[in-house]
């Protein structure tokens, strides 16, 4: 079975930009481009598989050498991004900006990362210039995969923007993971950047964010939060406000609490 970029798609309008964004990425990588529908039940009108069906005709009329597939499921809660990796084989899964609340609770237990795009303007990204902000955490491990691969199947620029921490331990993690970043692009042939950001790693993201809108660049790559408060739940993640605040830079939102799938090359 192929590895799978899946777009959840609404049946709306919207799902354009979505599918040309999946098409770009599976493209990429050379995966086969799937498009999943969230049904409310088990059974599902057959409107939905007809205009499913219709989308994957129109896909391979435009990219004839493009594997296509269609799902439609009842995947919920935290099981729906399981489910997708571990029984479809789907190594990323896109969705609209507009639904990151929605699909909270499958981000914070999936294995594999959620693209965010906006959906409400036409995808032009190429993501040629990628900016990835580098907080203490070492899970950053698991998002550098994700920098190291656009790098060398894409030829993407990495610029990458350490946290200045308050403290020198944390400081000297930080300047690890920079390290190792380094040493994994330079090993690969990929081109990048790297920067001592004036953030903390509480606010670095904001500063690579605002970077991002800075350089306009086609990804911007980020370490999703890895506890969840109340006050999260109330106010918001971290991320949802990045994304909300992205405007039509797609995010790629790497969950820190489970160790990412890997793409096979």
């Amino acid at each position: 079975m192929l590895q799978k970029i899946v777009v959840f798609t609404t049946l709306e309008e919207s799902d354009i930009p979505l599918m040309v964004c999946g098409v770009r990425v599976a493209s990429v990588f050379r995966k086969e481009l799937c498009l999943f529908y969230q049904a409310a039940g088990a059974a599902h009108s057959l409107d939905i598989d007809r205009q499913l069906e219709e989308y994957r005709r129109r896909l391979h009329r435009e990219w004839p050498a493009l594997p296509v597939s269609v799902i439609v499921a009842p995947f919920r809660g935290e099981r729906l991004a399981t489910t997708l990796a571990d029984e479809h084989e789907a190594v990323m899964l896109i969705a609209g900006a507009s639904r990151f609340r929605q699909l909270s609770r499958a981000l914070h237990s999936s294995p594999v990362p959620f693209l965010f795009v906006n959906e409400k303007t036409p995808f032009h990204s190429d993501f040629r210039k990628i900016v990835f902000p580098v907080d203490l955490r070492a899970q950053n491990k698991d998002a550098m995969k994700w920098a190291l691969w656009f790098g060398k199947h894409n030829q993407s620029e990495i610029v990458a923007i350490g946290a200045n921490d308050p403290l020198k331990q944390d400081r000297q993690q930080v300047t690890s993971l920079l390290a190792a970043l380094k040493n994994l692009l330079t090993r690969a042939g990929v081109a990048h950047k790297i920067y001592k950001g004036n953030r903390s790693s509480l606010s670095v993201h904001n500063e690579g964010l605002a970077a991002a809108q800075q350089v306009e660049a086609g990804l911007f790559l980020l370490l999703g939060s890895s506890t969840v408060t109340l006050l999260d739940l109330l106010l918001g993640l971290p991320e949802e406000k990045i994304v909300k605040h992205a405007g039509n830079i797609p995010v790629l939102v790497v969950n820190p609490r489970r160790e990412t799938y890997l793409v096979c090359e």
